[in-house]
């Protein structure tokens, strides 16, 4: 079930035409990853080329996910989108989504992101599947 919402969440990130978009690279991975965090935490500009394009927040009493599209300039699809997990009184957690057409080493790398040190992920992995849920139907009716 959490295959099919991810993959969901980033079809709906193509529309239509699937290869609308060139792929999500590896330094655009990276950057939805930990580059996001660190141009805040330095309060540096936003990457050279991009500009980002925030969601509707899913937010819970002690939990919150963000999100936000990554976008190229003169490009109307993101090229990643920056998922942001923040739970009472800890550090929020980054993740990022790529294009579908992204490869599947990629892929792979945002499918390990999303399991922690917990012992018992489920009750996580199921609101990040509701979130998901969210963030493709805000992403089909743009």
């Amino acid at each position: 079930m959490l295959t099919t919402v991810f993959g969901y969440a980033a079809n709906a990130q193509t529309a239509d035409l699937k290869n609308e978009i060139a792929p999500t690279t590896a330094e655009e991975y990276n950057y939805g990853f930990a580059g996001y965090r660190l141009q805040l935490n330095m309060k540096l500009p936003m990457k050279d080329g991009y500009f980002l394009k925030e969601y509707k927040s899913v937010e819970e009493p002690e939990r919150t996910m963000e999100f936000k599209g990554v976008f190229r300039k003169g490009e109307s699809k993101p090229c990643v989108i920056i998922m942001v997990f923040t739970k009472l009184r800890t550090p929020p957690q980054y993740y990022a989504i790529p294009t579908t057409n992204a490869s599947p080493e990629l892929w792979k790398k945002f499918y390990d992101s999303l399991m922690d040190d917990e012992k018992n992920n489920l009750p996580q992995l199921q609101f990040y599947t509701s979130c998901l849920g969210n963030l493709a139907q805000q992403l089909a009716h743009q």
